[in-house]
């Protein structure tokens, strides 16, 4: 499938009889500043999933360059996103606070790890045909003070800022005030968007109604969250 930056395709490791899924930067975006985010948004992501061996969260097997082009292979999912099994299930609350409660293990390891993910929403979780539970696309991870201590080089991606314009980094509608104004994240920064996106799986919308960026962002700030929908 096609991401942001790349394309995903399933694969096969012959060495090792297994499907692997293996993320390709693009080489067509252009401008080579926009190349470089594409290339230093792989390596972040992959330095972010070797640092983790939990069983909520995708696995990485192996990251390089093929002919110029940076390639991440991960652990193949059979299954589908957070996102898409809750339009297609429909599951009951209980069901749904299950399948969250073991992404926020996945999220909690990463924590653990030192790693903050910046970007958690239901499109980055997959749930597996075994039922077990993934978060995934670390693309936007970076190191964090809480959690311990984790030595990075300086010019480490994993330190790397993707943007030098000032534009918002990861998804506005799961986004917290910190993120918003360009302030320092930590784990409750993804603990907010963790719970903008139980909120919405259980009540079918989410918990800041707005129509425009300034408004969500005006709506954030204030904590002003909608009321419970009828019937909910």
């Amino acid at each position: 499938g096609a991401v942001a930056m790349g394309v995903v395709y399933a694969a096969y490791d012959h060495e090792l009889d297994r499907r692997v899924a293996i993320k390709l930067w693009h080489t067509d975006q252009g401008a080579s500043t926009t190349a470089d985010v594409a290339r230093t948004r792989l390596l972040r992501e992959a330095q972010a999933l070797a640092r983790l061996a939990h069983p909520n969260v995708v696995g990485v097997h192996d990251v390089g360059t093929v002919d110029g082009e940076v390639f991440v292979a991960m652990e193949y999912v059979d299954g589908e996103t957070l996102e898409a099994w809750l339009t297609r299930t429909r599951p009951r609350w209980p069901q749904v606070l299950a399948t969250f409660l073991a992404a926020g293990h996945g999220l909690a390891a990463a924590h653990a790890a030192g790693l903050v993910h910046r970007d958690f929403k239901p499109e980055n979780v997959m749930v597996g045909r075994d039922a077990r539970v993934r978060v995934m696309d670390f693309g936007l991870a970076r190191a964090s003070g809480a959690g311990g201590e984790l030595p990075t080089r300086e010019d480490s991606p994993l330190d790397l800022e993707l943007t030098r314009t000032g534009g918002l980094l990861g998804t506005p509608a799961y986004m917290p005030p910190e993120q918003f104004h360009g302030r320092l994240v930590d784990a409750r920064s993804d603990q907010f968007a963790f719970c903008v996106a139980l909120w919405e799986a259980l009540y079918g919308e989410r918990p800041f109604a707005a129509t425009s960026l300034s408004e969500l962002i005006a709506r954030v700030d204030a904590g002003e969250v909608s009321p419970i929908p009828r019937g909910a």
